[in-house]
């Protein structure tokens, strides 16, 4: 897998709010140009993170490897930890965009397969996929990475609400749907931190069959068999 090679060297003022039109699997999307800053910080943070460890690796650090100032660093980010933010969002929210598309018939797995068949994922984004695993891998240790990779999981708690009241045909507010959200998304994070420590720390090969197989168990597990497979009509 090849990472990007980002080396800006301009500095990025926080009132900088252009935007950009680009298409993402044939829908159009207006992206922030401050969002894409942010983004290609992110993606130094995690790398040096990996790299070099939390401990050794300073908001210099990162300002350096993104061509910024550290001052700029500073006002896209609250601590050096919460520069994983970006690229862990990008996951959770390639994860809801792939739920709002779930149909009724067909298990969360079998969606989760075809869809990935039907839309293949980028170069580029399979190296933030790979990135985000090795956070979440690392978070186990790390408390303020921790801190930021659970922030963004409760935003996919959030996001995922919607999906959950569909599915279940229950008001978003229904103490049911909230909690079968949330336990899909701890079943999300336990599932990732499993693969992650699999692939990442021990070597092991794990197939999309067997990962798929893994997500179909932990959230029916996790919802008392309330969500994860077919709706019927």
């Amino acid at each position: 897998m090849t990472r990007m090679s980002l080396s800006d060297t301009v500095d990025l003022s926080l009132s900088d709010r252009r935007t950009d039109i680009i298409r993402d699997h044939g829908i159009e999307v207006t992206v922030d140009k401050q969002a894409q800053a942010r983004l290609r910080v992110s993606r130094h943070a995690c790398e040096l993170f990996w790299e070099k460890g939390v401990a050794a690796t300073t908001g210099d650090d990162i300002a350096a490897a993104a061509g910024l100032s550290t001052r700029t660093i500073w006002r896209y980010f609250r601590t050096k930890e919460s520069c994983v933010e970006p690229v862990l969002a990008l996951s959770a929210k390639r994860f809801i965009a792939l739920a709002n598309r779930w149909p009724a018939e067909l298990s969360l797995a079998d969606h989760m397969a075809a869809d990935m068949a039907q839309n293949p994922l980028t170069e580029t984004e399979i190296a933030d996929e790979v990135a985000a695993l090795r956070i979440a891998t690392v978070s186990a240790s790390e408390p303020a990475l921790r801190t930021a990779y659970l922030m963004v999981h409760d935003e996919m708690e959030r996001g995922f609400i919607p999906v959950v009241a569909r599915r279940l045909r229950l008001p978003e507010d229904d103490l049911t749907v909230r909690l079968c959200a949330a336990a899909v998304t701890g079943a999300f994070r336990v599932v990732d931190e499993d693969v992650g420590r699999r692939t990442i720390i021990e070597k092991e090969k794990v197939t999309q069959q067997e990962a798929l197989a893994l997500i179909d168990r932990a959230i029916r597990d996790a919802t008392n068999g309330r969500l994860g497979g077919p709706v019927e009509p």
